[in-house]
């Protein structure tokens, strides 16, 4: 069955935790405070789904990201975080309570005071193609070039090889940390 239409996809999670470390074989990006999801996409039937890693429907939590379908090129699906930012810092507390309001008038106050955003880390199928066995780098190409980035709607950027500044840097900022990840790596789930 088409992964997109069977909508039961997990994301891939952290394996371990290690020291920051440098290698030029490796890309490194911010750990964002949010909740993992996985978006389906598609402009042509106005589709927007997102669903954390049990799979639960989201996009009744985040109204506001009801049209984020319209920002991309082709149907697909991406694998990222919901956040919601606070002077400009994921705020985990503030979607965390989003996310367990069940008021649906509550629900549309909080979005218009903190509205969501869906930050994309990994692009796994466009149009009718799954991508997951594609190494990395070329997925986060394919990425870049299907999200036409909005407010809603982002794509997490990487450097390579420097993933000790880049720690230093999200320590000194307060963040939750960095991800390491393989170039030639593929998608598991």
């Amino acid at each position: 069955m088409d992964i997109f239409e069977s909508k039961n996809i997990k994301p891939m999670l952290i394996s371990e935790m290690t020291e920051p470390f440098n290698n030029p074989d490796w890309i490194y990006e911010l750990k964002l405070d949010g909740i993992r999801c996985v978006a389906y996409l598609d402009r042509h039937t106005m589709e927007t789904e997102l669903r954390n890693k049990r799979n639960l429907r989201l996009l009744p939590k985040v109204p506001e990201l009801t049209d984020i379908c319209l920002n991309i090129k082709e149907r697909c699906i991406l694998d990222g975080e919901l956040v919601i930012l606070k002077n400009g810092v994921p705020d985990f507390f503030e979607l965390q309570r989003r996310v367990l309001t069940s008021n649906p008038f509550k629900i549309q106050i909080s979005s218009d005071k903190y509205p969501a955003s869906f930050v994309a880390y990994d692009i796994l199928y466009l149009k009718d193609r799954e991508l997951i066995d594609l190494p990395l780098l070329e997925r986060k190409a394919i990425l870049s070039d299907t999200v036409i980035e909005t407010p809603r709607l982002a794509v997490s950027r990487y450097i390579p090889e420097k993933g000790i500044e880049l720690f230093e840097v999200a320590k000194s900022k307060n963040l939750e940390g960095v991800i390491a990840k393989k170039n030639d790596s593929r998608y598991y789930f």
